[in-house]
């Protein structure tokens, strides 16, 4: 259940507009990650393990032996020097202790001088003058919802993996957030919805990443999954010859990968299902569908493994097919005229499994179904007219 912070959060976020499962699971879940799940309102550089922990690439820019002295300082309580290395010279943190004034705050840990100032002027917030003002929760709140409506694209807003790159320029803490999001996702039923506009939600501890969970115990997968299923979805995309954003087949394995979730992007564009580079039911109806379509698509001589020479239909006995006009019938023919029970058998099981002569006998079922009413009201109108018999 949300905390007091998290329902605050979201209900600011459902006013201005964020109101899909979707979108608000994911909007929830990288704000929740930047501020430590709603705890943190300002950078801490407290980098206890290591520099291996810091996240800025600029950090590095003067040697590890520089940035190693600098989170020292930090630690004992002199965060200046850190602050310049990883910001300063950039987002027009222009002058000296730029870097460090214009530090990470607020949800999105608002970053640099010129998004403070943009922020501040949409919101009407002095907020160049005044950077702590972005720490204030009430200021946080509205900066999380105007950094995501104006920093990422709205194709992008249910994809986790492609805000995290809008929000961050890469995947830093992709995990966590894929982990939050599996949990707001599970949270915002449309029933915990019904109740949290009618107001009868009441803050609880919070609402925890949802790590460990098994794939697909929701009915989805998504990147960094593992398992059967995982199998089973790439081969499923190596059959349908859906490829990565260079062209290339998806890995074999049981990993979701990087690759998978452009593959699943991908094929969720070609069926015009919102892509969020997730496997979610609606698409993984939409793969087992096109398979079957592939299948029933495939020539019969294929599948029974029958040889043909390219252009005289005939099998690799020698034996000339009918010619019928249409290629699985004469191809079927083929295999009859071939005398090979074991071909026969095989073709007339996959004539009979195919989805065209289960629905032809469905339709056969109905119809004598239907002449049998008929038949018995027709009896039963004869009696009718006939009148009660007379006794003797």
């Amino acid at each position: 259940m949300p905390n007091g912070h998290e329902i605050s959060m979201l209900r600011a976020a459902r006013s201005a507009g964020i109101t899909s499962r979707e979108e608000m699971a994911n909007f929830m879940a990288q704000m929740g990650h930047e501020s430590t799940g709603f705890t943190r309102l300002e950078e801490s550089f407290r980098y206890t393990r290591g520099i291996h922990q810091i996240p800025v690439q600029s950090a590095w820019r003067e040697g590890a032996q520089a940035l190693e002295a600098a989170r020292q300082e930090a630690l004992q309580g002199r965060p200046q020097e850190l602050g310049r290395l990883m910001y300063g010279g950039r987002m027009g943190n222009d002058d000296a202790g730029d870097g460090y004034l214009y530090r990470g705050r607020g949800y999105t840990q608002l970053t640099g001088e010129n998004n403070y100032r943009a922020a501040g002027a949409a919101l009407n917030l002095d907020l160049t003058d005044n950077p702590a003002l972005a720490a204030d929760r009430g200021n946080a709140e509205q900066i999380a919802i105007w950094f995501w409506q104006n920093e990422v694209p709205e194709q992008d807003r249910d994809d986790v993996s492609q805000a995290t790159r809008a929000i961050n320029n890469g995947e830093n803490g992709l995990a966590d957030r894929l982990n939050r999001y599996d949990a707001w996702h599970a949270e915002l039923t449309p029933e915990f919805i019904a109740e949290f506009d009618a107001g009868r939600v009441h803050a609880g501890a919070s609402v925890a990443p949802a790590i460990g969970r098994p794939a697909m115990e929701d009915g989805a997968l998504r990147r960094l999954e593992t398992g059967e299923d995982v199998r089973q979805l790439n081969d499923d995309l190596r059959a349908l010859d859906v490829r990565t954003d260079r062209n290339r087949h998806v890995p074999a394995g049981d990993t979701f990968t990087r690759e998978t979730e452009q593959a699943i992007r991908r094929f969720q564009e070609q069926q015009t299902i919102p892509a969020t580079g997730r496997a979610d039911p609606a698409t993984l109806e939409a793969m087992e569908r096109a398979l079957q379509q592939r299948q029933d698509s495939r020539p019969l001589g294929e599948i029974l493994g029958i040889e043909f020479t390219d252009h005289e239909n005939r099998c690799s006995n020698g034996t000339q097919a009918l010619e019928t006009g249409d290629l699985d019938l004469d191809r079927l023919a083929a295999a009859l005229a071939a005398d090979d029970e074991t071909v026969i058998s095989q073709a007339f099981s996959y004539v009979a499994q195919s989805h065209q002569v289960q629905a032809f006998e469905q339709w056969g079922r109905e119809l004598v179904a239907t002449q049998q009413r008929e038949e018995i009201q027709q009896r039963d109108a004869a009696r009718q007219m006939q009148g009660p018999g007379i006794g003797l």
